[in-house]
């Protein structure tokens, strides 16, 4: 009898390791940013890092619910997140187990639970954040205060290391009453700033082309709106948003318009520069000064590119058969496909007509 309780705790051992070891995998491909290709097999194959962090999720040790739950708030490889206030844990756990008592059979049905859960709690905790600003400054000095902001923080944070694209609508929430309660400064300017810091780096790791609410909130007829969810155009690192700026960009008013030409400029892309030179030619002063730097950045950007490189002249003697050399570039300064550049020019015609 004791050599099968000594068999059942040493396969209980084994697999409790073997369960901290995928949750420290899982916490590395969370941590990685340049995890995509395990993101999106997340929710396809049962053996992929992150698939098996969030089966874990409905582990039959407490202990291990919690570290796996933890995993998507922070912590890499080497070390965990331990979380100094706030409940999102336990919180988030509770909805999760709650909607969904048993583990889903497939990855993809894991994978929607986990997210069902953390747009709920990202949207309770806005809904919370903006009820803020009709209560008593006793409530915002007690413990409730820092558990709903940490909280609300491990929320943030567990969708952008996760990259749930589909809970940008609930960050473009979360951002207006953010700026909401910023007007009534019932929320300390510190702990405002983090949770805004927080929210746009989440938007800058999900894909432009999977966040249609906030290109919406961007042109919103509403200013206050606009203004809102303008702090994340300066997080803003893929390119792939260039298509939505340009668009965003047409009758802004200054305030919004000199964050997207700054954002332009950052991300080096030769697509904006026909704007950027409208803009240049335009009556504002101060949007024309931002516009000059943003081809100035673009320059930079390119200045090795290949359509430069390909341009050098092979040699320098005026008398030169023109029909040898390289077209000149565009006199924009426009950038041009490699093999566009590399075009020789067409021979000049005969002016009497004759055949060569």
């Amino acid at each position: 009898m004791e050599a099968h309780d000594d068999i059942r705790i040493y396969l209980k051992g084994t697999e409790t390791h073997l369960a901290r070891a995928y949750i420290a995998a899982g916490r590395e491909a969370l941590a990685s940013p340049r995890a995509s290709r395990e993101h999106a097999e997340a929710r396809t194959v049962p053996g992929s890092r992150i698939a098996r962090l969030l089966a874990l999720l409905w582990h039959p040790e407490a202990d291990i619910r919690k570290a796996a739950a933890l995993a998507l708030a922070g912590g890499n490889r080497e070390s965990r997140y331990v979380p100094q206030y706030g409940h999102f844990a336990s919180a988030f756990l509770s909805y999760l187990t709650s909607h969904a008592p048993h583990a889903p059979a497939s990855p993809a049905e894991r994978y929607a639970a986990v997210v069902h859960a953390l747009r709920v709690l990202l949207d309770r905790n806005a809904s919370d954040i903006r009820a803020m600003g009709n209560m008593s400054y006793s409530f915002l000095g007690s413990a409730l205060y820092l558990a709903l902001l940490y909280t609300c923080r491990d929320v943030i944070e567990a969708v952008r290391r996760l990259r749930v694209s589909a809970a940008h609508t609930e960050l473009c929430r979360l951002l207006w009453h953010l700026s909401h309660v910023n007007l009534t400064r019932r929320l300390n300017s510190e702990d405002w700033v983090t949770l805004v810091q927080t929210a746009c780096a989440a938007f800058a790791a999900l894909p432009p082309d999977e966040i249609p609410d906030f290109w919406h909130s961007l042109m919103h007829r509403s200013l206050p709106r606009r203004l809102a969810v303008a702090p994340v155009l300066s997080h803003l690192r893929d390119d792939c948003a260039v298509p939505y700026l340009l668009h965003a960009l047409r009758e802004q008013p200054p305030c919004i318009a000199q964050p997207i030409i700054e954002c332009l400029g950052r991300l080096g892309d030769p697509r904006a520069l026909a704007l950027l030179q409208c803009i240049v030619e335009g009556r504002d002063r101060l949007l024309r000064n931002h516009a000059r730097l943003a081809i100035a950045a673009i320059g930079r950007a390119h200045a090795n590119g290949p359509a430069r490189t390909l341009l050098r002249p092979l040699e320098t003697n005026p008398d030169a058969d023109p029909a040898s050399l390289l077209r000149p570039a565009h006199p924009t300064g426009a950038m041009e496909p490699p093999e566009e550049m590399l075009r020789v020019p067409d021979p000049p015609s005969d002016p009497a007509g004759e055949e060569p």
